[in-house]
């Protein structure tokens, strides 16, 4: 182990590396900023720009140290760094199946009144009460086989914006840079999104333009759509999906229990699955299928282009579904461990690359992560016994993150091994301040 290395050149290092791709079309003042609001985020867990100015810079001058960064996000590209992203991070899933997670969001800021292109926003943690904010449209990749999940995108966008058409078009936008992602591989890209995505447009648009899968959960109630099936004498007829499920639910087989992260209960279901086809799209063959659970009227419907003809490849694709949670989870972490609703910055064009900043930061708090087996020994050491004492897994990379705020404030400014290997293990064993003390030494006794 190289005894010259601390945490924080360790960590500085880490974001030149993940950053270096990005600086392609900025100046080199403007470079040395971007790594200092990477840094900041992960440091801080806040987006106010005073705060990451004050964890990074060295200088006296807070209000030139925060122009200086706000002219930062002002220079950067969004589009074209989350489309270099994007195609980083296919490398990574190249060799397996994965899961394009996408579900839409929301930053509220009920009281803005001078922030530009403020529009109305759906509160989903608050039973979808309407709201003003801006929306935001998400994508998460999670490997199949390795069970590794990246965020890819997270685009904000307002309805008051000019060139604002409809949400579809917007998603598009972001939908658009996975070209190179779905096609650089012959494995399988599956979109999986939750019933607010019931479209039509959406399914044809994954099947024929973007030349990948979906797995869509759908309506099953009164209102749900029609769907085209074949018929005892072999004619197709358009059937709702209500009347499907309710034809389906005597065939329902394959008893398993699962567990549903909403309720946050297990679930013991029966499945059962058929071929349809979109109406107007009769040259697309699709499968629905109906998930019959206990004390539940409606089952839980899934509609997929993947092929469906066992109760096992039902399961399968269900499951696949289940996983659109972790999109839920990248939302809430994001609030929650980098305060994202609480920036001040008033300029559009500034807040979309705030909300790309905080992908690019959860990133790097992915990649790190997965590389603590093979950072120095004392760092490894320290990260260890800082999740054995606060009771967590260590593979998670929330762990990380709360790792770093924890111990880099006790990193010395000098370059100086011994200084902040004390200070770090003095902190690692430090005594409870409640414990009785048997004497004091600091007195004359």
């Amino acid at each position: 182990m190289d005894h010259g290395i601390n945490f924080a050149n360790y960590l500085s290092v880490e974001i030149c590396n993940f950053t270096q791709k990005f600086t392609c079309r900025l100046s080199r003042p403007q470079q040395k900023n971007f790594r200092e609001l990477v840094r900041g985020m992960v440091v801080t867990g806040s987006v106010y720009l005073s705060a990451i100015a004050k964890s990074c810079s060295t200088a006296n001058n807070a209000r030139k140290d925060v122009e200086r960064l706000s002219n930062t996000l002002n220079k950067i590209p969004v589009m074209e760094f989350t489309q270099i992203h994007i195609e980083n991070q296919a490398l990574k899933y190249k060799n397996e199946p994965v899961l394009i997670l996408s579900d839409g969001g929301d930053f509220q800021k009920p009281y803005a009144k001078k922030m530009e292109n403020v529009c109305g926003a759906s509160d989903g943690s608050n039973a979808h009460r309407a709201g003003r904010g801006y929306l935001l449209q998400s994508l998460v990749a999670h490997g199949t086989e390795t069970g590794i999940t990246t965020p890819l995108a997270m685009y904000l966008f307002s309805t008051k914006s000019e060139d604002y058409k409809s949400d579809w078009q917007e998603h598009k936008k972001i939908f658009c840079m996975l070209d190179s992602f779905v096609n650089r591989t012959a494995r399988d890209r599956i979109v999986v999104e939750d019933r607010g995505c019931d479209d039509e447009k959406r399914f044809v648009y994954f099947v024929n333009e973007l030349n990948s899968s979906f797995i869509t959960r759908i309506h099953a109630g009164v209102k749900a759509r029609g769907l085209a099936v074949v018929g005892q004498d072999g004619e197709r007829e358009i059937h709702s999906v209500c009347k499907l499920a309710e034809d389906m639910r005597g065939r329902a087989e394959s008893e398993r229990t699962w567990h549903n992260h909403k309720i946050k209960k297990d679930i013991t279901s029966k499945i059962a699955f058929r071929q349809v086809f979109l109406p107007k799209h009769e040259n697309i063959p699709l499968y629905v299928i109906f998930v019959y659970s206990e004390g539940y009227k409606e089952p839980l419907t899934v509609l997929t282009d993947l092929r469906t003809v066992n109760p096992e490849q039902a399961w399968k694709h269900f499951y696949y579904y289940k996983k659109r949670w972790e999109v839920e989870n990248f939302y809430r972490a994001v609030k929650q461990n980098f305060s994202a609703e609480k920036f001040l910055i008033l300029r559009f064009r500034k807040i979309q690359a705030m909300a790309f900043l905080l992908m690019a930061v959860f990133s790097l708090a992915v990649k790190i992560t997965g590389k603590m087996n093979d950072c120095p020994g004392s760092m490894r050491y320290f990260f260890r016994d800082f999740c054995k004492k606060e009771q967590r897994k260590g593979s998670h990379h929330l762990d990380f993150l709360a790792f770093i705020r924890e111990y880099l404030p006790l990193t010395p400014d000098e370059k100086s091994y011994r200084s902040w290997l004390m200070r770090m293990t003095k902190k690692g064993f430090e005594m409870n301040r409640n414990q009785l003390k048997m004497f004091d030494w600091r007195k004359n006794w």
